[in-house]
């Protein structure tokens, strides 16, 4: 292993003591996925976010909204929005 990875994994360590604990626990999740992704190579890397814990939580959220409609929209103009939003 050369000298620049084992400083670099230093630097990581420092800094994993001062994160708080939900970001860890993010951190965690992510470089799970960085394992995964080479076996799953059809998941574009700049999309990564999209597969973590929390963002899936929130994907689950939002569709459970959209199922009792606690959601409102499409709306066919920024017009349409705000009439929407003045009742």
């Amino acid at each position: 292993m050369s000298v620049a990875i084992k400083e670099i994994k230093r630097e990581i360590i420092e800094k994993l003591e001062e994160l708080p604990r939900k970001d860890i626990k993010e951190l965690y999740d992510y470089v799970v996925f960085l394992e995964m992704k080479y076996f799953i190579p059809r998941i574009d890397p700049a999309q990564v976010y999209f597969w973590t814990k929390k963002w899936q939580k929130m994907e689950r959220e939002a569709e459970e909204d959209i199922k009792t409609s606690k959601v409102f929209g499409p709306f066919k103009s920024s017009r349409g929005l705000l009439k929407h939003l003045k009742k």
